[in-house]
């Protein structure tokens, strides 16, 4: 038999350019990149289309690691999760380390970056090569998806607004402030406010005047109020806020002045506030909110622009 001969006279390198090229398109149309790791040697070999998603070259994310092979395996992992990935994403990642440490394939999305870069919403797909049952190679394929969480964010946010005032719905707002409750015992207060005969408003001067009125008390409640405060519409007239971390009371009452009076239009409105305060009054959210709904009541029915629970009970 003869010996086959390449009849193009291009060499095997000249040949799989143009198949480079190519494949290099399209993970950058993708957002994708690629990367290899030696498990023994603690070494990155390979980061093809880095700086698709990262803005750094392949290149330097390889000089910049190199070091970090001739550490101990626990400071070795801890300086490579500490170059690439966000400290909140940390133990996710471990999980899929550890998989691929046992010679199991992982999937798991984090927010990644290369050393000093912005990080990057990505879903990281980790497979181990092995060699007699046991890993020495893992190949990763990161792919970009931020536009994805950004949109799943924005439907996840709508899901949870009152699509009228703008403000958390009232299921919502109901679980953040039960979450937030449960897990920091700092003093906070819940504040439940009604806007003052709103139903006769309504009937009067019809739904549309009775509509700007409610815009206009959610508009002055995100004013009022700290982006660490949350604040929900809870019925029809009705609304919600926690105030966390609160350190001073006197600056809670002069805030609270500001809500119970306000115009729109030629119509001036009222309304009613009541507080609870946690953990003093009560140290779950549905003790807490019977106690500022009590404390509301009070200020309807004595005509009170605002009322404490812990003023009603006498402490």
């Amino acid at each position: 038999m003869g010996t086959a001969m390449r009849l193009t006279g291009q060499s095997d390198t000249e040949q799989i350019e143009p198949y480079k090229e190519r494949l290099h398109i399209a993970l950058s149309a993708a957002k994708i990149c690629i990367f290899e790791v030696d498990l023994p040697r603690q070494l990155y070999t390979f980061f093809e289309n880095a700086e698709i998603i990262f803005g750094v070259s392949g290149e330097k994310i390889l000089r910049d690691v190199q070091p970090f092979s001739l550490l101990e395996p626990e400071e070795y992992r801890r300086q490579v999760s500490r170059y690439f990935s966000h400290p909140d994403d940390e133990e996710v990642i471990a999980k899929a380390f550890a998989s691929v440490l046992k010679g199991e394939p992982a999937v798991y999305e984090a927010r990644m970056k290369a050393g000093q870069s912005a990080f990057v919403w990505c879903r990281i797909h980790v497979t181990p090569i092995l060699e007699d049952g046991r890993p020495v190679r893992m190949i990763g394929v990161v792919t970009d998806i931020t536009d994805i969480k950004e949109k799943t964010d924005r439907l996840k946010k709508a899901a949870n607004l009152d699509r009228f005032t703008g403000l958390y719905n009232k299921d919502y707002a109901a679980t953040v402030i039960q979450d937030i409750l449960s897990k920091d015992n700092r003093q906070h207060a819940l504040v439940l406010l009604d806007i003052d005969n709103f139903k006769s408003f309504n009937d009067t001067y019809g739904h549309d005047e009775g509509d700007k009125i409610l815009k206009a008390i959610s508009r002055r409640i995100k004013r009022t109020f700290r982006q660490t405060d949350v604040g929900g519409r809870f019925g029809g007239d009705e609304f919600i806020v926690l105030v966390q971390n609160l350190s001073d009371d006197a600056w809670l009452r002069d805030t609270l002045a500001g809500l119970t009076r306000f115009q729109v239009d030629d119509f001036v409105c009222t309304t009613s506030i009541g507080v609870s305060l946690f953990p003093q009054d009560a140290g779950a959210f549905q003790e807490l909110f019977k106690k500022a709904d009590q404390a509301l009541y009070h200020a309807k029915t004595q005509k009170e622009a605002m009322s404490f629970f812990a003023e009603l009970s006498g402490r």
